[in-house]
C-alpha cells in the first residue's frame, strides 16, 4: 500500500476504541517517521500523533492516515481496503477492523486485522 494524505481529525464517536499501537522510528515512510500509529475499532481508521513533540500544556493534533493503493485512486480507510480485498478474494467481508501493528527494522509496518485474520504491509 502507498500512504498518502494525512488529515487532521476529531474523534467524537462514543463507540470508538483505540487499538494496536506502534511507535514508528524509521524514515522509510517519511510521513509517519517518529509518529505513534494506532487504529480505531470498529471504523478501521488509522491515526498518528507525534512521538516526541508534545506541545506544552496541550495535546498534539491527532491526524488520520488514508491509503492510496494505486496511482490516481481515491484515498480510503484501512477497513474500506480490507473489505474490497475480502470481496475480491471471495471471503466473508470484514465488518470491523480490530488492528494490531508491528514495525520491522527495514521500515515496513505490518497491520493485522483480527476481524478477518489477514496481515497487510504498509511500505
Amino acid at each position: 500500500m502507498e500512504w498518502g494524505q494525512l488529515d487532521p481529525v476529531l474523534l467524537a464517536n462514543n463507540s470508538s476504541a483505540a487499538v494496536g499501537l506502534v511507535v514508528y522510528r524509521s524514515a522509510t515512510i517519511p510521513l509517519l517517521a517518529n509518529r505513534i500509529l494506532f487504529g480505531d475499532m470498529p471504523s478501521g481508521e488509522m491515526f498518528h500523533v507525534s512521538a516526541d513533540d508534545v506541545p506544552k500544556g496541550g495535546q498534539d493534533p491527532i491526524r488520520r492516515v488514508l491509503s492510496v493503493t494505486a496511482p490516481g485512486a481515491a484515498a480510503r480507510s484501512f477497513l474500506a481496503i480490507a473489505q474490497e480485498k475480502n470481496k475480491a478474494q471471495g471471503q466473508e467481508v470484514a465488518q470491523r477492523a480490530d488492528m494490531r501493528f508491528d514495525a520491522t527494522p527495514s521500515g515496513h509496518i505490518f497491520v493485522l486485522n483480527k476481524a478477518d485474520g489477514t496481515i497487510r504491509v504498509i511500505e
